[in-house]
């Protein structure tokens, strides 16, 4: 099927125009991005409107017959992709009909204009004609936009127009079923494409995503899947059935995000996940500086589709959104991208965005709450004294619920000050609790209630908030790992093994091979452990010197004869910074040495390492558990009540 030579370049239909010839599509004026293939089937139908055109001939048009391609999958994913550009749904069409067995049609409307022809209204009085001396007749675009005037005047319609479209609100399509039908109970927003054809702009796109998963998040009697979660679905080809049920939601959020300039468009659409079905969809247009208002509107709109009860708050977000900082708010989103790749080096990043978009708008709470949780982060890893980091964090927190004392996310950050710094574990409970009554969905809160109960010894609550936190963000690293410790402490051992090793699944780092060896170890497997011991080693790329001298003790007397003889490491890696009070007190305490572990446990409950609150319930310090000096260490940090 070829394009005929006489045929227009110029298609209309609706408010849409198709340029055949440059391989545009445009709508109200504005061009709307549309990849190759879906564009050449939208031109194959439109040279032949009103009539079938198969499958096999748009495979013929789009993949040679020596192409390896798997046909149904990509025309399926290229028609998704016309559809969603036009606002079009498969069962209740404006535009494209699926002909079942056999091809499709386009069913609208169409009309043609030569690309030479443009339809110019006669001059008033008022209104001089573009070019002195020109007959008030139709002129040829080319010539017409050789004038200046003529081009400022074309960009400032199409500003015009883009700001006019920017204040409106349509619906893309009628809903084949409500959401209440289908009975929504759980949900993923899977990430938002980007439609700016720039990569780098891929941070605003996560940022919409991770925003519209938190503001659906404080619908309390809706499980929200987690960022950490859906993003590993970022560019996925899989059905979405698939994804629904490895999420296992009833349904799925996706759509798109354009910015322009200072505008910006969201485009989402509520789909069934089992049976595929188009629930909901509509598009937003507005200023950047608005854009929290407008990812409240689509927020909303999705919770009265699904038709469930919100909240306490009674609404997400209620109220008006105070106009953020356009700039700030993209320096937080870049901050936002660098921090989930949890590397230190990427938290340092990030932290320097959250204090760009914090002097930017030093009015604006998410930077305060997130820069504040890079410090507390970074305290956790040794990169920053947690004498330094701590601090730090608290008056950020503080300034950020000042700011917002609703803000959920906050309350768990101080929550995490208060438990792991200042020992003041009352009032940190207190703030979990507050987070997950201001958003049941949050995993911050949750996550936080896990560590809060294991650091009191309640250790069946402490697995129960683990795994609730898991149902809401079941692929995330951090989450997984810490329902593998909280089994590990509640003596779950065999769970716990179980955890860990799927948990290698997700990650094969150094910190998940020693937490299995540490399982390997509880469980009395003395050859496993050595031989998990031994992989973290390797992994954490140790001198050849430590690695032989581990294997020599191993071969002598097990995990006993493995740590023994790295303790002679110990000072070197304290003195480059791999290893912490906590850490050195680990070694000592498994290769059973009392004096010597009990010491640096003093050392680090003074530094505040993390770890130390649950010193209580680890398995680590069995061995010393009854010494005198042990209890006493207890009592200091109020966990008496463990001895």
């Amino acid at each position: 099927m070829t394009q005929s030579s006489h045929e227009p370049k110029l298609i209309r239909f609706g408010v849409f125009d198709v340029d055949l010839q440059t391989g545009q599509l445009h709508k109200a004026g504005v061009r709307v991005k549309l990849q190759e293939q879906p564009f050449q089937i939208l031109a194959a139908l439109l040279e032949h409107p009103g009539a079938v055109v198969t499958r096999a001939e748009l495979r013929q048009r789009l993949w040679p017959a020596d192409t390896f391609v798997d046909f149904d999958l990509s025309l399926n994913g290229a028609l998704k992709k016309l559809r969603f550009a036009l606002g079009d749904d498969a069962t209740n069409p404006l535009f494209i009909e699926t002909i079942p067995r056999r091809g499709y049609r386009f069913i609208a409307n169409v009309t043609s204009v030569p690309r030479d022809f443009v339809e110019r209204p006669e001059p008033t009085p008022a209104t001089p004609s573009v070019m002195a001396g020109e007959a008030r007749t139709n002129s040829a675009l080319p010539r017409l936009l050789k004038s200046r005037a003529a081009k400022i005047c074309a960009v400032a319609l199409a500003v015009s127009l883009f700001i006019f479209a920017s204040t409106q609100v349509w619906r893309l399509r009628p809903p084949s079923k409500t959401a209440a039908q289908v009975n929504v109970r759980s949900l993923a927003v899977l990430p938002l494409e980007n439609l700016s054809g720039d990569p780098s702009q891929d941070y605003f796109a996560d940022g919409m995503t991770d925003e519209l998963i938190t503001r659906l998040g404080q619908i309390s009697s809706l499980r929200v899947i987690s960022r950490t979660s859906v993003m590993q679905y970022k560019s996925s080809r899989k059905p979405l059935p698939q994804i629904a049920g490895e999420l296992g939601v009833d349904a799925i959020v996706e759509g798109t995000v354009l910015k322009s300039a200072d505008q910006v468009r969201i485009t989402a659409q509520l789909i069934q996940g089992t049976a595929e079905k188009h629930l909901w969809a509509e598009s937003y247009q507005g200023n950047l500086r608005d854009v929290l208002g407008l990812q409240n509107q689509v927020a909303n709109a999705i919770a009265k589709q699904i038709q469930t009860t919100l909240g306490p708050r009674n609404q997400i977000r209620p109220g008006i959104e105070p106009p953020v900082n356009p700039d700030a708010y993209e320096s937080y989103l870049k901050g936002e991208y660098l921090l989930n790749r949890f590397t230190q080096d990427s938290i340092r990043d990030a932290a320097e965005y959250f204090q760009k978009a914090i002097d930017q708008d030093p009015g604006y709470a998410p930077a305060y709450s997130k820069l504040a949780g890079c410090y507390q982060m970074l305290g956790n890893m040794g990169a920053i004294p947690n004498k330094v980091a701590r601090p730090k964090a608290k008056l950020l927190v503080a300034k950020a619920l000042d700011l917002d004392p609703q803000f959920a996310a906050a309350h768990a950050v101080r929550g995490w000050g208060l438990l792991e710094y200042e020992l003041d574990f009352v009032t940190a409970g207190q703030e979990f609790e507050k987070s997950i009554q201001l958003n049941p969905n949050g995993v911050e809160g949750h996550h936080g209630m896990g560590d809060y109960y294991a650091s009191l010894g309640k250790v069946q609550e402490s697995v129960q908030e683990m795994e609730f936190a898991r149902q809401l963000d079941p692929l995330a690293l951090i989450v997984n790992t810490d329902l593998c410790r909280m089994l590990y402490f509640a003596r779950r051992f065999d769970e716990a093994l179980a955890q860990c090793k799927a948990n290698l699944e997700l990650d094969s780092s150094p910190r998940a091979l020693w937490m299995l060896g540490d399982v390997y170890a509880a469980k009395r497997m003395d050859a496993e452990a050595v031989s998990t011991f031994m992989q973290a080693l390797h992994a954490a790329k140790a001198p050849d010197s430590m690695i032989a001298a581990a294997e020599a003790g191993a071969t002598d007397t097990g995990v006993k004869g493995y740590w023994k003889t790295l303790v002679r490491f110990v000072p070197e890696n304290v003195a480059n910074g791999n290893l912490n009070a906590f850490d050195v007190a680990v070694v000592y305490a498994y290769a059973g040495d009392t004096d010597k572990t009990l010491a640096w446990l003093e050392k680090a409950v003074e530094g505040r390492c993390y770890g130390i609150v649950y010193l209580g319930i680890n398995p680590i310090f069995d061995g010393v558990r009854s010494d005198p000096r042990f209890l006493a260490l207890l009592g200091r940090m109020n966990l008496s009540q463990l001895s």
